[in-house]
């Protein structure tokens, strides 16, 4: 027996798996401070600009958005995400090397997004048992946002699983108008 679909949500998880073939990119700049996926304001130095190299083993399109250890962002995507009214960003000067060219590409931003909020529907969601007594972060097979929990917000960390960026539909509907290559996860869909 298959279980139904969860009702629609005004929110996603926001990825970038739609550029083919994509370049990867690593990062270089050393960070010894707490991870970027607290939700909190960087109060430490952050290196000026925040290194990345591109990956020669994998020549292909920069895309607009990379997750790891520090998210980095177009110019473009952040400039979107502004004039969609999110204003929880720390943005700080990148620099991507390029082992193929003398130049460097900088129109790119190690980002920050401050704030968690506590939405996920636990109820709906689809989940591994935390191995720690705190139960966070969560492993999700599947994972609902309850509206009413996310409050409005334009653009978070989810609480529970810190590694996942969610975006109000409206914030959605402006990248998926003049930014490709990003992907969004809808209610159920997302597991990570």
């Amino acid at each position: 027996m298959s279980k139904s679909k969860p009702a629609p949500s005004k929110y996603s998880v926001m990825t970038c798996e739609g550029v083919h073939p994509a370049t990867s990119v690593s990062l270089l700049s050393e960070w010894n401070g707490p991870p970027w996926m607290t939700g909190s304001r960087i109060d430490l130095d952050v290196p000026d600009p925040v290194l990345f190299e591109l990956n020669p083993r994998y020549p292909g399109k920069l895309c607009p958005m990379y997750e790891s250890t520090i998210v980095l962002m177009s110019d473009a995507l952040i400039a979107v995400l502004h004039a969609a009214g999110v204003s929880n960003l720390e943005c700080f000067p990148a620099r991507i090397r390029d082992r193929t060219r003398s130049d460097a590409i900088e129109n790119y931003k190690a980002v920050n997004v401050v704030g968690l909020v506590d939405c996920a529907d636990m109820s709906k969601s689809e989940y591994d048992p935390p191995e720690d007594d705190d139960g966070i972060p969560m492993m999700f097979d599947s994972l609902c946002i309850d509206d009413a929990k996310a409050g409005g917000a334009l653009l978070f960390r989810l609480y529970e699983a810190p590694s996942a960026i969610v975006v109000h539909e409206l914030v959605r509907n402006a990248i998926e108008q003049q930014i490709t290559g990003m992907t969004f996860y809808e209610q159920g869909e997302w597991s990570g």
